[in-house]
């Protein structure tokens, strides 16, 4: 009894151990998986606490673009049809080539180009070469040019389309036939100068300080106007009013593109603004007009105005009822109290 009393009291106390062993498992499993539900939980407020969006400051609310006013695009009308000048624009600086005559040209508000060369006093007359309509035949133009140089011009006026469609290649082109020219070049804008009613090309390429602008040279002003639209708008028509009012010279003259009346009797002229155009040279005094636009060259006198158009300089000839269709230049003295014009054949 005694031998199986010992050997039930084993096998209780290895039960016993067995059932202790157990419980500490069971305690070991349960502060483990405590421990990584405590984790989760920690994990969970960290992620969340990370990820939520801080209050904003007065300085960090969000606020949108400003809105940008959209700048004139160059060559457009200025947005104020007043007689008033539009404000001076800066010259835009082309590539290589030709510039505005003189080491500082002084470009005033009413866009007066003030060379500061002048006549010399032995040789008071003022020359210098008309010419336009050079589009298409850089070979012709090239032959006008050298012409010009050896005539004894002091600068040239250009009456328009030196280019066909306006395009930037058209304009570098250009600009390589004018490399190396010598003489001061002053331009207006013809309609074929501009690429869908846009004169970008002609500004960043031509030279010219604007859309349009006036010159004096001594005793001579010269207002140079746009009308590459095809004719010359109220807003155009006040600004060369007021320029050529505000002008002391004895002489003045005009230019543009598109020539108001065509004296060979066609109809390929300004398509709107012809009347007020003619009275306004008529009440300002003016002595001449030069045009271009007609690839021919004509010559007419109403009310004491002299009109011309020249537009011999390279571009496909209208011979077709002109009779003077040929390749040209024109060269314009103003001396005496008189402008004697000479046309030249090239």
């Amino acid at each position: 009894m005694v031998r199986y009393s010992c050997k039930q009291a084993e096998v209780q106390t290895v039960s016993k151990r067995k059932q202790q062993k157990h419980t500490t498992t069971q305690k070991m499993l349960w502060v483990l998986s405590m421990f990584l539900i405590l984790s989760m939980v920690i994990s969970l407020f960290v992620v969340a606490l990370v990820q939520a969006p801080a209050e904003p400051t007065p300085e960090q609310v969000y606020t949108p673009w400003p809105t940008l006013a959209p700048t004139e695009a160059p060559g457009e009308p200025s947005p104020t049809p007043s007689a008033v000048p539009s404000p001076t624009p800066q010259p835009t600086q082309p590539v290589a080539g030709p510039e505005l005559p003189s080491a500082t040209p002084t470009i005033t508000p009413t866009l007066t180009v003030t060379p500061t060369t002048t006549p010399a006093a032995a040789n008071p007359a003022l020359t210098f070469a008309v010419l336009g309509d050079s589009r298409d035949n850089p070979k012709v133009y090239a032959q006008v040019l050298q012409a010009v140089r050896r005539s004894g011009s002091q600068f040239v006026i250009h009456t328009g389309d030196m280019v066909s469609q306006g395009s930037d290649g058209e304009w570098k082109a250009f600009r390589q036939t004018m490399a190396g020219f010598p003489l001061p070049f002053y331009p207006v804008p013809g309609n074929h100068d501009a690429r869908a009613g846009k004169l970008d090309g002609y500004l960043k390429y031509s030279g010219a300080p604007g859309s349009h602008y006036s010159l004096s040279f001594g005793p001579v002003h010269i207002a140079l106007v746009d009308s590459h639209n095809g004719g010359l708008n109220a807003q155009e028509l006040a600004w060369l009013r007021q320029d050529l009012s505000q002008a002391s010279q004895a002489f003045k003259i005009v230019v543009l593109h598109h020539p108001a009346f065509d004296p060979d009797g066609t109809d390929h002229i300004m398509a709107y603004g012809n009347d007020a155009f003619l009275a306004i040279m008529q009440e300002q005094g003016v002595k001449a007009v030069f045009a271009g636009h007609i690839h021919a060259y004509a010559q007419a006198e109403r009310n004491g105005v002299l009109y011309v158009y020249t537009g011999g300089g390279g571009a496909p000839l209208y011979r077709d009822g002109h009779a003077n269709a040929f390749y040209h230049y024109l060269l314009v003295t103003v001396a005496d109290e008189k402008v004697v014009i000479e046309v030249v054949k090239v």
